[in-house]
């Protein structure tokens, strides 16, 4: 399973899509408490559920990971991962589905400089100011130092989305085959 990571606007969505699209990953759906924004579907975006199933979910160990954001619960169900698979998560996250997984785990830290991130937030309407902390707090979190393990660093300077996702089928394929 590949776990993608990385900041605020560094790109990974995109590439998650391109590795869905053109080289037969599926994605991994998690589980959220938030509302569907606009053209979401449950079972397809996320899980959508209460808090209340949420927190049952978790009492009954059905999670690998879980978080808060924003006031809204997020995780990652057991059951919903899946070989040939493809998750964005934070370190934390990734922390524990890498403990849970151990060698079948791929991680995939995505680097954008903090410049090409704040153009990328701005064009797709992000508050100006929110972009600023957001920035800082990405710095922090997404530090490669912040990983259990990073198998694949790839730096995203406005290079084809299709380029990057090739790169990483590719390495994907040479550790499946050694």
């Amino acid at each position: 399973m590949i776990i993608l990571v990385g900041a605020s606007a560094s790109g990974k969505t995109e590439v998650a899509k391109q590795l869905v699209m053109n080289f037969g990953y599926k994605k991994c759906i998690t589980t959220t408490t938030r509302t569907p924004r606009q053209g979401e579907e449950d079972g397809v975006s996320y899980h959508f559920v209460s808090k209340e199933e949420f927190k049952k979910l978790k009492m009954d160990n059905a999670f690998v990971e879980s978080a808060t954001y924003q006031n809204e619960y997020y995780g990652t169900q057991k059951k919903d991962l899946i070989t040939k698979g493809i998750i964005i998560l934070e370190p934390n996250g990734a922390n524990a589905l890498i403990d849970y997984l151990k060698e079948k785990a791929l991680v995939v830290l995505i680097y954008s400089p903090k410049r090409l991130r704040k153009e990328r937030m701005i064009k797709r309407g992000d508050q100006l100011a929110k972009i600023k902390p957001r920035l800082k707090k990405d710095d922090r979190l997404f530090a490669k130092k912040n990983l259990t393990k990073v198998d694949l660093y790839l730096v995203n300077k406005n290079e084809p989305l299709e380029s990057l996702a090739a790169k990483i089928d590719n390495f994907y394929q040479e550790c499946k085959t050694s």
